[in-house]
């Protein structure tokens, strides 16, 4: 099925003036802020911004890579294939920052593309290689803020003043619901200048921040995208409508975007979501609604202390460290009650499968003999 390198070929030679923004546009540009534009993009000064183009061709000059993984092969091709097109290739490309926190924990990253000098897409990126961020992730499941989605309240606030004409804010994964939640945080002068939140397959939120007055006064311009198989677009309370669209792949892959298909200047847009996506979201929500916030606070602890337990920093430390680390998270899941365990059990043969499916097989006979 066509995709974004067919997107690409098909409307790669119309501009935006001739052409109006749409909606594959807006994923490109939230897979296009996965890039590590570090000291290419400038941070503070728009009369430094580059071009796509330029950006391309000096992180080729520069060797820059993405992270290994499920999730990103095929991002720098889509740069190059984006930064080669008339419709891309011209986008003004500033405001880059990036911060991870292994700490704390925390993963904040932004970058502005701006397409004409009036319109402007704020992208923040999602989660990357790093469990800093995946565990940022699953905090927002009981707190009522964490520092990203802080970090992106600020940084719309600084930069939209900055910028002339209409905004859109977006992102991809955990980049979408940053998006939503900065938008939600504008004071009125600054909400009024926002064309549309677009949250590709991100999470969404608690009852609190659905309920709450910032977020019912841009609600109406959330567009909400799941692939038919979500499950991260699953995660907490959606308080807008989503689109369900096609992808090429099942389940987690799923949230792959490179996988959604796409038909002319739109997705492949579908009716309902999977039966699995169903049943996954009914399951996750009955398990936390039967959770006391320490409860859930307890969970993200002792699944981030068992994927952390050979030193393992990023994804591709868990494939490299797997068999110093079985011993560690078999020994700390025989500390959970049954559900709790099935349930870290589930998650952390997830996070292993992003990095390599066949381990899948040797994890499972170990946990299966809790």
């Amino acid at each position: 099925m066509p995709n974004l390198f067919d997107y690409l070929t098909w409307r790669g030679d119309l501009t935006f003036n001739r052409d109006p923004f749409n909606e594959v546009d807006n994923l490109i540009f939230a897979c296009l802020s996965y890039i590590d534009y570090q000291d290419i993009v400038p941070t503070d000064r728009p009369d430094q911004a580059v071009t796509l183009e330029q950006a391309a061709r000096q992180l080729k000059s520069a060797d820059r890579t993405m992270p290994k993984g499920l999730f990103f092969e095929g991002y720098m091709e889509l740069l190059d294939r984006a930064a080669s097109s008339d419709r891309f290739k011209d986008t003004n490309v500033a405001y880059h920052v990036n911060a991870v926190d292994h700490e704390e924990p925390n993963q904040f990253s932004a970058t502005v593309f701006s397409y004409d000098k009036n319109r402007h897409y704020i992208a923040f990126r999602g989660t990357d290689d790093n469990l800093a961020g995946w565990k940022e992730d699953f905090l927002m499941g009981f707190k009522e803020s964490v520092r990203a989605q802080e970090q992106a309240a600020r940084y719309v606030a600084s930069v939209a003043p900055r910028l002339r004409g209409g905004i859109i804010l977006g992102g991809h994964s955990k980049g979408g619901n940053l998006a939503v939640y900065a938008a939600s945080r504008l004071p009125d002068r600054l909400c009024r200048r926002i064309a549309a939140v677009y949250n590709n397959d991100g999470p969404g939120f608690l009852p609190s921040l659905i309920n709450s007055e910032g977020y019912k006064r841009i609600q109406g311009r959330i567009v909400t995208i799941l692939p038919q198989s979500s499950v991260v677009g699953m995660l907490l309370e959606h308080g807008d409508d989503y689109k369900i669209i096609g992808s090429t792949e099942r389940s987690i892959l799923s949230h792959n975007p490179l996988t959604w298909q796409v038909s002319g200047t739109s997705f492949v847009h579908k009716t309902e979501l999977s039966k699995q996506s169903r049943q996954f979201s009914e399951a996750l929500h009955a398990w936390l609604s039967a959770l006391t916030m320490e409860q859930r606070e307890q969970f993200v602890e002792a699944l981030f202390d068992i994927l952390t337990a050979s030193g393992a920093r990023t994804l591709s430390d868990l494939s490299k460290e797997r068999l110093a680390a079985i011993d560690a998270m078999i020994k700390k899941l025989r500390q959970m009650d049954k559900k709790t365990r099935g349930f870290l059990k589930d998650t952390i043969l997830m996070f292993f499968s992003i990095r390599q499916r066949m381990l899948r097989e040797s994890l499972g006979e170990s946990l299966d003999a809790l």
